[in-house]
């Protein structure tokens, strides 16, 4: 195996280890050496990947944010076809990695409030976010106002659910209390 594809590898093994201390001990809690114990690699070795805790928070959250497009466009074609507000925040959860992705997109919406530049990317994404589910229901049907109220509750939907999956909460037992 040639060094980059080693190097490609450990990395990628990194950022895997990385996004589940992040979503089980928060960012503040998910310390370097906890990251890189548990994949029996040195301190030394995530910072010769990652030059700071951040970087390595960032690139995990560039991954995260990948992952909720394609949970966006799910709930967006739902939008168009019709669905409730409601019906439609259902399709953003009920997916392999629901349990991980919700505490990383709680713990991201909570590092925004001490971070400057993880606000900022969190800010650009709420923003897009409602701009996609606006443009959805426009494609429904609905007047702009009355999208962009539409797309509000579809979002509010969305980050209960996800704050209810952070605390334990699972699809099943949303399902039954619909």
């Amino acid at each position: 195996m040639r060094q980059e594809e080693r190097r490609a590898r450990t990395r990628a093994v990194l950022l895997r280890a990385a996004a589940a201390a992040f979503a089980e001990r928060g960012y503040d809690g998910a310390s370097v050496d906890v990251i890189a114990a548990s994949v029996a690699l040195s301190k030394g070795a995530v910072y010769a990947h990652f030059p700071s805790k951040l970087e390595l928070y960032l690139e995990v959250v560039t991954t995260l944010l990948e992952q909720a497009e394609w949970r966006l466009e799910r709930v967006g074609a739902s939008i168009r076809s019709g669905a409730s507000a409601l019906d439609a925040a259902r399709q953003y959860l009920g997916l392999a990695g629901d349990a991980q992705h919700a505490a990383l997109m709680s713990e991201l919406w909570r590092t925004a409030a001490i971070e400057p530049g993880i606000r900022t990317i969190v800010e650009r994404f709420a923003d897009s976010r409602r701009g996609y589910f606006s443009r959805a229901a426009i494609e429904k049907g609905l007047a702009p106002a009355a999208a962009l109220d539409f797309a509000e509750s579809v979002e509010r939907f969305i980050d209960a659910g996800m704050l209810y999956r952070r605390m334990g909460g699972s699809a099943e037992a949303d399902a039954a209390n619909a």
